[in-house]
């Protein structure tokens, strides 16, 4: 069941991986951007011929026109954002993407054909609650996901990814949280996100399994 799990987890992050601006058409609505990034990202994850170098580059793009990291940045730091320099919250919203990178990278090998069905959504206004199921090929309850979508100027932007009840968000700033009780704040994990990029750990990044 745990082993399904962080499967399962896995290929949500990685289910809109191959998905550049240029190939997303402009949906009419959250659930339709969610269900168009992972319908061309699945397609495209089964292509083996494409290189390491090449899926990561991919995944940053993502990252960056499709996720809100500004938004998602500013919610993980938490209270510490507000005592943290401009110049601090800059560079940690680009030590943070660089991280996520790494650190999902490393895992790219391990989708293993994984569907998502998109089976609904909930909201108002400019936020949208999209619900959907990663199924696994080998059977098995499918799991719950709900995709956390904002309509902004710009169009849709995913502001959060909570897997059968935990939030990914939460997961991560509870990370760091701890980090920056320990180092002095914002400077103080932004040098530790810089050491751990120079030597590849990926250990503070939020874990694919929930916590029970």
């Amino acid at each position: 069941m745990l082993h399904r799990r962080a499967l399962c987890i896995f290929a949500v992050l990685l289910a809109v991986l191959a998905v550049t601006p240029a190939q997303a058409t402009a949906p009419s609505d959250a659930a339709s951007f969610v269900d168009g990034l992972v319908r061309e990202g699945l397609t495209t994850m089964g292509n083996k011929q494409e290189s390491q170098d090449a899926k990561t580059k991919r995944f940053h793009d993502l990252l960056e026109s499709n996720f809100d990291m500004p938004l998602i940045s500013h919610f993980v730091l938490g209270r510490y954002w507000n005592s943290a320099s401009d110049q601090d919250r800059q560079q940690f919203t680009k030590l943070f993407t660089d991280y996520i990178v790494r650190s999902y990278a490393q895992r790219f090998a391990d989708y293993s054909g994984q569907q998502i069905k998109i089976t609904g959504s909930r909201g108002s206004g400019n936020d949208t609650a999209v619900q959907s199921q990663i199924i696994s090929p080998n059977g098995g309850e499918p799991a719950k996901v709900d995709w956390r979508v904002r309509k902004e100027d710009q169009g849709f932007r995913i502001v959060d990814v909570d897997v059968e009840g935990v939030s990914m968000l939460i997961t991560q700033r509870e990370q760091f949280s701890t980090v920056m009780q320990r180092q002095g704040g914002v400077a103080g994990l932004n040098k530790v996100l810089k050491d751990k990029l120079a030597s590849g750990d990926t250990s503070l990044a939020a874990p694919i399994l929930p916590k029970k």
